[in-house]
C-alpha cells in the first residue's frame, strides 16, 4: 500500500479500519503526520460545527413537533368529504362485526317486544303485571342456558327504558295523558 491509497482511505467520508493502513502510518511519517492533522481537524471541526440552537428557534421546533404530533380538530361534517370507507372497513373488521351481531340483537329484541305487545294488553306501570310477562316470555328460557353478558344486560336495559318513557309514570305518557289521550 502507498501514500496516495493511505490518503485517499484517511481523508473518505467514512474512515474504516484497515491492517494495512495501520502498518503504513506506522512505518511512514508523512503518513503519521498526515493522519494526526486529519484527526486534530475532524476534532477542531466537530467542536466548531456543534453549536447549540437559539432558544427561540428551539421553541419554535417544539411547536412545530407538538402540531404534528397533535393534529387540529376537524369538524365532523367537514371530514365527511375526506371520509374512507374501505380503510375503516380493513382498520377494524371485529367492530363491525360486533356492530353487525348488535343490529341484529337489537332487531330480533324488537321484534320480541312487539310480539309480545300485540299478543298481550300490558299495563305499563303494573310491577306484578311486568313480572308475569317477563316469566311468561321466552326469555326466561334463555336467562336459564346463557351467561348474562353486559351486551345483552344493556340491550334489555334500552327496552325497560323505552317501555316507562311510554307508561303513564314517564314523559311521553304523561304528555300523551296531559293532552286527553288515553293509554290502552
Amino acid at each position: 500500500m502507498d501514500c496516495i491509497d493511505v490518503t485517499e482511505l484517511l481523508l473518505a467520508e467514512e474512515v474504516t479500519e484497515h491492517p494495512d493502513v495501520d502498518e503504513h502510518i506506522a512505518s511512514c511519517a508523512r503518513c503519521t503526520r498526515i493522519a494526526r492533522g486529519v484527526g486534530r481537524l475532524d476534532m477542531v471541526l466537530s467542536a466548531t460545527l456543534l453549536i447549540e440552537p437559539p432558544a427561540q428557534l428551539q421553541a419554535q421546533l417544539v411547536q412545530l413537533a407538538l402540531n404534528a404530533a397533535r393534529p387540529a380538530r376537524v369538524p365532523w361534517w367537514q371530514s365527511l368529504a375526506s371520509f374512507d370507507f374501505t380503510a375503516w372497513l380493513t382498520q377494524r373488521p371485529q367492530m363491525i362485526a360486533a356492530q353487525g351481531l348488535a343490529a341484529v340483537m337489537l332487531a330480533l329484541a324488537s321484534w320480541q317486544v312487539f310480539g309480545w305487545l300485540s299478543a298481550v294488553q300490558p299495563v305499563l306501570g303494573d310491577v306484578a303485571y311486568a313480572v308475569t310477562l317477563v316469566a311468561g316470555s321466552p326469555a326466561v328460557a334463555y336467562l336459564g342456558s346463557v351467561q348474562i353478558d353486559f351486551q345483552s344486560l344493556g340491550m334489555w336495559s334500552v327496552v325497560g327504558i323505552a317501555g316507562w318513557l311510554v307508561s303513564e309514570n314517564g314523559v311521553i305518557g304523561r304528555r300523551i295523558a296531559s293532552s286527553g289521550l288515553r293509554l290502552p
